[in-house]
């Protein structure tokens, strides 16, 4: 439900607060006369049936039923309607519209007890229709209008001029969007020098166009005149050929098109001080604006306000709608809205029908009336850009063209580089790995069993031949000193021979003893490879995976890369919501603050906000709505991409953020209530 439709719902039981009791008076009147319209129709002729139905009175009741009806509903009187056949005036078996709205974002449905009943808002062209009924009925019924005429009359009017007001704040909630639009644009074009140089390049054929369109009208008013000196018009001429013609917003007086002369300046001689001063002219018109459509939609969405009820009377609210279309240029203004109340129901419909027709263009004349200030046209913005993106684009083809070749063996090397980075360093791996655990095979191994043993042998061959010459010895005691790794047979010969190393060199044993050292080194070196083979083998596994994580991890960081990107530039709009939302939400907190500080020392008890803070809250929560949209709303709980990351969010997150931006929009609450509002709102979703 947007705020329109609540505002709607809220002004027309305001104005149908006082009269309750004649609703649910007119509901039994009418449904006693239904009973006996239904009754007698079995009797009547076809004709005479045919001219019932079409009857202005009858479609009036029709009409007046249905809304007294949601009168009703809305007004907690649930229980009293229960007394009642639901059933229409003007037939048997007729129904009642729906006016039950549910949540604009499809939450949950509420609760039967205490339930909010919303009146939907009608169609311009219904409300434009139903005042053309209550004024033919009134035209028909001159002088003999019954008591459930009259009160059929005022209800449908009083539906009528409620929503003439609830569409004037929705024109107005129109202009605020392209309004913020338009002051984000001018704070970043005021950036810097580069980014006034620019939109000085950006804007400067239109200006060129414009500054030869100013000199020729003032060549030609020049010419036509009689009595006009040589030197005054060359004078005209030179004045007019001037850079200062360049910035015609900054020679025009405020509030009139009289050209008036810029200082000469050093700073008026500048071109990116006077587009900085340009700029900034048409942020402060824009911020005018802005607050003066803040001031009338905070002045029209407060008439409904608890405490205000007086105020919510058929000829405050045609006097307020008629003020700001007055206030828009319209000439044509309904003058019965500006006459002093009570007024005749036939004036209010009067006066109801001419701002029903005028209600449709508030909107475009309120664009009309700041168009000059707004941001430039998508043209202006963009014939830089796209002459950049063709030149760029033509300069690319012309080196495409001459590299082909080229670029063609560069995206080949790229494709084998990759191909090869992959089925080297994480393919091969992962299928190694995987032939280790189903098939039991070894990738790593230092040395093998069958040349240890090997070696193993030939040591002992060499020890028991050595040791044969020296005396007895039993060949299986030495292999099993030599398999532990004990030499001491040789090393005894050993040490006797290198006593005298020369001799034995050449004549002695002292050569085949160190040659059987060299061997048992050897062996030495097996069994520690073997042992370290041992240790390969137990941990392959983990090797085998620990190779492919610096592979697998960048190869996952360059698709991860590449797929926010993607998603980023094909979210759309959704990619700012985030950023949006936390942005609108620091505005709403500070404005807040901000209005908290300016209430008087001895008004701290005031139940509403100042109208223009109630405005610029409304327009901040209508920016606020337009990106709450993307939020999710599933059962369960969703994800919310964000600059940072995905969030997580609570279940039915847009239809939970849609109720406190409601509880913001309310003019009943006070600024501390909506302040607390904030603060619940910071705590119950994490993207804030």
């Amino acid at each position: 439900m947007s705020f329109v439709s609540e505002h709607y719902g809220n002004v027309f039981r305001a104005l149908t607060l006082s009269t309750m009791g004649s609703v649910s008076q007119y509901q039994e009147e009418q449904t006693v006369a239904t009973t006996k319209a239904t009754t007698d129709s079995d009797q009547a002729t076809p004709e005479s049936e045919h001219t019932m139905r079409d009857s202005a009175d009858k479609r009036l009741a029709q009409r007046a039923f249905d809304l007294s009806t949601l009168v009703l509903a809305g007004s907690g009187a649930t229980n009293r309607l229960q007394q009642y056949p639901q059933r229409s005036p003007s037939a048997e078996g007729g129904k009642v519209d729906n006016a039950v709205n549910q949540e604009d974002s499809g939450g949950v449905r509420p609760a039967a007890t205490g339930v909010r009943v919303v009146v939907a808002i009608p169609s311009l062209s219904s409300i434009i229709s139903d005042l053309h009924l209550v004024r033919s009925s009134l035209a028909d019924n001159v002088g003999a209008k019954s008591l459930g005429q009259e009160r059929a009359a005022e209800l449908i009017l009083m539906s009528a001029i409620a929503g003439i007001h609830a569409y004037t704040i929705g024109q107005l909630l129109d202009s605020a969007l392209p309004l913020s639009i338009d002051m984000d644009y001018w704070n970043m074009q005021d950036d810097g020098a580069l980014s006034l140089a620019i939109y000085f390049i950006q804007s400067l054929p239109q200006r060129l166009v414009s500054w030869g369109m100013r000199t020729v009208d003032a060549l030609l008013n020049y010419a036509a005149s009689t009595g006009t000196a040589k030197d005054s018009v060359l004078d005209q001429i030179r004045a007019a050929m001037t850079s200062r013609l360049l910035f015609p917003e900054l020679c025009t007086a405020k509030g009139s098109r009289r050209h008036t002369r810029v200082p000469r300046t050093p700073e008026s001689a500048n071109i990116l001080s006077l587009t900085r001063r340009e700029i900034r002219h048409k942020q402060q018109q824009l911020a005018d604006a802005q607050e003066r459509l803040a001031e009338m939609i905070g002045s029209l969405s407060q008439v409904a306000a608890v405490g205000r009820s007086s105020r919510a009377t058929p000829e405050a609210l045609l006097q307020q709608v008629s003020g700001i279309v007055s206030a828009l240029g319209y000439s044509d203004t309904a003058t019965g809205a500006t006459e002093q109340p009570p007024l005749s129901i036939s004036k209010m419909v009067q006066s109801a029908e001419q701002l029903a027709t005028l209600v449709q263009g508030i909107s475009t004349r309120f664009n009309e009336s700041i168009h000059m200030y707004c941001r430039p046209s998508l043209l202006a913005r963009c014939w830089m850009p796209a002459l950049v993106c063709v030149v760029g684009a033509r300069s690319l083809a012309l080196y495409v063209a001459g590299h082909r070749k080229d670029i063609e063996g560069w995206t080949i090397d790229a494709a084998a580089i990759v191909s090869n980075y992959v089925s080297q360093y994480i393919i091969a791996p992962l299928r190694s790995a995987y032939e280790t655990i189903r098939y039991g095979t070894h990738t790593y191994s230092v040395m093998t069993e069958d040349s240890l043993r090997s070696d193993l042998r030939s040591l002992e061959d060499m020890v028991v031949g050595f040791t044969e010459r020296f005396g007895s010895f039993d060949p299986a005691l030495v292999r099993q000193r030599v398999e532990s790794g004990d030499l001491s047979d040789v090393m005894r010969v050993y040490a006797r021979e290198v006593q005298q190393p020369f001799r034995n060199a050449v004549f002695g044993d002292l050569v085949q003893a160190m040659l059987i050292q060299v061997q048992k080194v050897k062996v030495d070196v097996g069994q520690t490879m073997a042992a370290l083979d041992k240790l390969l083998k137990s941990n392959e596994l983990n090797f085998l995976l620990l190779s492919t994580v610096p592979a697998t991890l960048s190869v996952y960081v360059a698709a991860r890369w590449l797929f926010r990107r993607v998603a980023w530039w094909l979210g759309g709009s959704s990619r700012y919501t985030a950023t949006s939302i936390q942005s609108t939400m620091r505005d709403i907190d500070r404005l807040l603050n901000i209005d908290e500080g300016e209430c008087p020392t001895g008004d701290k008890d005031r139940n509403q906000l100042l109208a223009s803070t109630q405005g610029r809250l409304v327009c901040l929560t209508h920016y606020l709505r337009h990106h709450a949209a993307a939020l999710p709303n599933s059962a369960s709980a969703g994800w919310l991409g964000t600059s940072g990351g995905w969030l997580r969010t609570l279940p039915h997150a847009r239809s939970l953020f849609f109720q406190d931006i409601r509880d913001l929009e309310s003019a009943q609450l006070t600024g501390l209530q909506k302040r607390h509002v904030v603060e619940r709102m910071y705590r119950t979703f994490r993207f804030l």
